[in-house]
């Protein structure tokens, strides 16, 4: 599938996926090719669940599947670690658990070239998936209060928007800007976009370009998810103040407002009359939106919906949190600094 210098090198950072990274290499190498051909390059972050034998035994399968050591386990370096590795002259980011159309490196290589982007890409679909909680989670997915707006399936929406799944880059633009930051153990694309458009770049997001997500199968993945994503936010705000916005605040403060409302009510009756009103306001108003979000027939998964929405929220604002505090006093806890997944 890929010509001796191809035109495209699909990146796939990955650590521990067993389950999906068979799938995932079909699904890539069944890629309708462009012109010139593309590689595929899996960098893995020292698995340690069977994955690295299934890589082993698909190199018989894909003789120009290449698979590099990612000993810091960590995606941003991993990408790097591509890059210095990858021939292409446009560099894709694809991820484990996403199923992508099989027109997917010929629809990006089609919106770069018109566009003239820094970044192109298209839009996250959540797949039910096999049990209640992935259902769940893929439908609270969904909500923009519970996941905010650039990476949300808008429709046929086309345009310019602050970051897109996976990207499609020119590999020279990536390295004249120092490729991905490193310290960034999460949230690393924000970083890598906003620098980009900083620099005069562009980022546009072809809403039909649509590619299907696995969410986590258990709750306690989806927390430890978002309490990363939160834990991440802040050293990318601090590196970039102007790309702070109010909604990455607002789960910290939910925290702290239930936090602080629940320790005073031990000593002030109105403070339990307070945490009952500011918590049940908080219920009523996720409880009707995990409602809208529910498709005939499903009401079964309302609770499900609902406990998800709140995950979210919860994990995130303690991430976010804890990181600030960490910051300020200068620790580095290990659990956060040094695994991605």
């Amino acid at each position: 599938m890929s010509s001796q210098t191809p035109q495209i090198s699909v990146l796939i950072p990955c650590r521990n996926e067993a389950k999906h990274i068979e799938q995932c290499l079909a699904n890539i190498y069944g890629f309708e090719p462009p012109p010139e051909g593309f590689e595929v390059i899996v960098i893995d972050g020292m698995s340690n669940d069977g994955t690295r034998d299934i890589l082993s035994r698909l190199q018989k399968r894909y003789p120009n599947l290449i698979v590099l050591d990612n000993v810091r386990r960590t995606v941003p370096y991993g990408m790097n670690m591509g890059m210095q590795h990858a021939k292409g002259e446009y560099i894709v980011r694809a991820d484990v658990r996403c199923i992508h159309p099989r027109s997917y490196l010929c629809d990006l290589l089609e919106l770069s070239k018109r566009t003239g982007a820094d970044n192109v890409g298209g839009v996250l679909v959540p797949v039910s998936g096999e049990t209640y909680v992935q259902k769940s989670i893929a439908l609270a997915y969904k909500s923009r209060i519970a996941m905010g707006g650039a990476l949300r399936d808008r429709g046929d929406f086309v345009g310019e928007t602050d970051t897109v799944y996976g990207g499609c880059f020119k590999r020279q633009r990536l390295l004249e800007i120092g490729m991905y930051d490193e310290e960034m153990v999460r949230n690393q694309d924000d970083e890598l976009s906003f620098r980009l458009r900083e620099r005069g770049g562009k980022i546009i997001q072809d809403g039909r370009i649509k590619v299907r997500y696995w969410p986590r199968r258990f709750y306690w993945q989806l927390f430890k998810q978002f309490l990363q994503y939160g834990y991440w936010k802040i050293p990318v705000i601090k590196k970039h103040p102007q790309q702070a916005s109010p909604r990455h605040f607002l789960p910290a403060g939910l925290v702290l407002g239930l936090t602080a409302l629940a320790v005073a009510s031990f000593a002030d009756w109105r403070s339990l009359l307070g945490l009952a009103i500011y918590s049940g306001s908080y219920l009523f108003s996720v409880g009707l939106e995990s409602f809208r979000l529910l498709r005939k027939g499903s009401l079964w998964l309302w609770p499900g919906v609902l406990a998800s929405i709140i995950l979210i929220h919860i994990s995130f604002g303690i991430g976010f949190i804890v990181s600030l505090i960490c910051r300020c006093v200068k620790i580095k806890p290990k659990y956060f600094e040094t695994l991605s997944r």
